[in-house]
C-alpha cells in the first residue's frame, strides 16, 4: 500500500466481506438515467501534444457475475445529449441488459469501472453540473448494489479507479485546478491523498520525464502505480512510491521511438499481471505500444508499435481474456481495426474488422467476442462467429430523455 510521509491514518472502514453481503440500493426499472450536465464529448479530452491517441471512458470488464460494458449513447457529437449506459450479460446468456438505472444516479458525466480479482464491480459516476464529487457503487452479483464513498470528482480517464487483490484502492480525482491521487486501505470507504500532479511535476522523478499530467492508476508487483503523460522524449511516465518518494519506473521505448513523447493511456489489469497502453507521438508519426509486467518485480516487456495513420485514433481498449488486451482503432477511410495483444509473446494480431459504429469490444470468459455498436439511442450487439464474420444477435432501443441535461 502506498503511503504519504506524515499523512494521518485512515479511519475504520467496512471490509470487502461486508460490501458483498450488505444489500443497499434496489435496482430501479427505468432503462435510462437523466442528468443535469454532460461530460466532454467522446474523444474530446485530448491534449494538443497527442490528440490521436486519447481514448474515451468506453470499455469492458469481466467479473464472476458476467460481462460489463460502459457505452455512451445519444447524440455523441453533442456533449449535453450524451448519456452513459452500463450494459451487463450474465455467463451463458445470449442477450445484454442495461443496468444504468440501478445506479440511481445521473450518469451524464461518464462511468469509470474497476474490479477486484473479478469478484465484484465498482462503478464510479463522474460528476455533472455543480456536483464536485463522484458517487461509488459496488455490486458482486449484478442484483444488489451497495454505495461506497463518495470520493472527489473522478478524472475523465478510463483507468481513474483501480482495486488491488488485497482490497486497497487508488483513484485519480480532479477539481479542475488540482489533480490528485487518493488511496484507500480497503472497502472504498476511507480515502487519503498520496500525491498531487503539482508535487510530482516538480519532483526529481517528474522532472526526469517532463511530467505533463496524470492519466491512470493501477497495481503491479505489489505496488501502486501512477500513469502520466511526459514531454521528455523517450520517457514513459509510470511512477511508483519507494521509501517515501516517487520514482520513475516505466519501460524503455524502442530506439526507433526514442525521439517521441509518450502518454500512458491506461494501466490495464490482465490475467497475468498488468499492461500499460502507451500512445507515442513524434513529429511525423503516432504509434501505440503496450508494455506488460508480471510477478513481483517491475520488469517490462514492450510490444511492437501499432502505427496510426492520419485521423486514426483509439476508440476504446480493455481486457482480451487470456490473451492480454485489445485496442479498437478508428478514424480512417478504411474499416475499423481491432488489434489484440498476445501478452505471452507480446505481439499484436488483427481480428476481423468490427461493424460500423462499434464503441466497445467484449472478450467473455468462455471465448465469446462481442462488438457493441451505438447509433443514437440504438444499441446493437454483434457476435464474432467462428472468428471469421460478425453476426447480429441483439438490437435494443434505450429510452433517453433528451433535453434533461440543462
Amino acid at each position: 500500500m502506498i503511503s504519504r510521509p506524515h499523512s494521518t491514518r485512515a479511519r475504520s472502514r467496512p471490509t470487502w466481506r461486508l460490501l458483498t453481503e450488505v444489500i443497499a440500493l434496489a435496482a430501479l426499472g427505468a432503462s435510462a438515467v437523466s442528468g443535469c450536465g454532460a461530460p466532454p464529448a467522446v474523444g474530446s479530452g485530448a491534449q494538443a501534444s497527442s490528440p490521436a491517441v486519447r481514448a474515451s471512458l468506453a470499455t469492458s470488464i469481466e467479473t464472476s457475475a458476467g460481462s460489463w460494458a460502459t457505452v455512451p449513447m445519444g447524440h455523441l457529437d453533442q456533449p449535453l445529449s450524451t448519456f452513459w449506459q452500463l450494459f451487463f450479460r450474465p455467463p451463458g446468456a445470449a442477450l445484454w441488459s442495461d443496468r444504468a438505472s440501478a445506479l440511481a444516479v445521473a450518469t451524464n458525466g461518464g462511468l469509470v469501472v474497476a474490479t477486484r480479482l473479478g469478484k465484484l464491480l465498482a462503478v464510479g459516476i463522474r460528476p455533472i453540473n455543480r456536483l464536485d464529487y463522484s458517487p461509488l457503487i459496488v455490486t458482486s452479483d449484478a442484483r444488489s448494489w451497495l454505495p461506497a464513498g463518495p470520493i472527489g470528482a473522478l478524472a475523465y480517464e478510463p483507468d481513474a479507479l483501480t482495486i488491488a487483490a488485497g482490497g486497497e484502492a487508488m483513484a485519480l480525482v480532479s477539481d479542475g485546478r488540482v489533480t490528485r491521487v487518493l488511496a484507500s486501505p480497503g472497502g472504498l470507504a476511507s480515502w487519503r491523498e498520496i500525491a498531487t500532479e503539482n508535487e510530482l511535476t516538480t519532483s526529481q522523478a517528474g522532472r526526469a520525464c517532463g511530467l505533463v499530467s496524470f492519466t491512470a492508476v493501477g497495481y503491479a508487483a505489489g505496488q501502486g502505480l501512477i500513469g502520466a503523460s511526459c514531454r521528455r522524449d523517450g520517457e514513459v511516465g509510470i511512477f511508483a512510491a519507494r521509501r517515501g518518494a516517487w520514482r520513475l519506473v516505466g519501460p524503455r521505448l524502442p530506439q526507433s521511438l526514442g525521439s517521441s513523447s509518450a502518454e500512458v493511456l491506461g494501466l490495464q489489469a490482465t490475467t497475468r499481471g498488468l499492461c500499460a497502453l502507451v500512445g507515442v507521438t513524434g513529429r511525423r508519426s503516432t504509434e501505440v505500444v503496450a508494455a506488460c509486467t508480471s510477478g513481483n518485480e517491475l520488469k517490462w516487456r514492450v510490444s511492437p508499435a501499432l502505427s496510426l495513420a492520419g485521423p486514426q485514433h483509439v476508440v476504446s481498449f480493455g481486457p482480451a481474456g487470456n490473451l492480454g488486451l485489445y485496442a479498437l482503432i478508428s478514424g480512417s477511410a478504411h474499416r475499423d481495426i481491432l488489434a489484440v495483444l498476445g501478452e505471452q509473446d507480446m505481439s499484436w494480431r488483427t481480428l476481423v474488422s468490427p461493424p460500423a459504429r462499434t464503441v466497445v469490444v467484449v472478450f467473455g470468459r468462455t471465448g465469446r467476442v462481442d462488438a457493441l455498436a451505438v447509433d443514437d439511442t440504438s444499441f446493437t450487439d454483434w457476435l464474432l462467429a467462428g472468428g471469421a464474420a460478425w453476426r447480429k444477435v441483439q438490437e435494443l432501443h434505450v429510452a433517453i430523455q433528451f433535453g434533461s441535461s440543462g
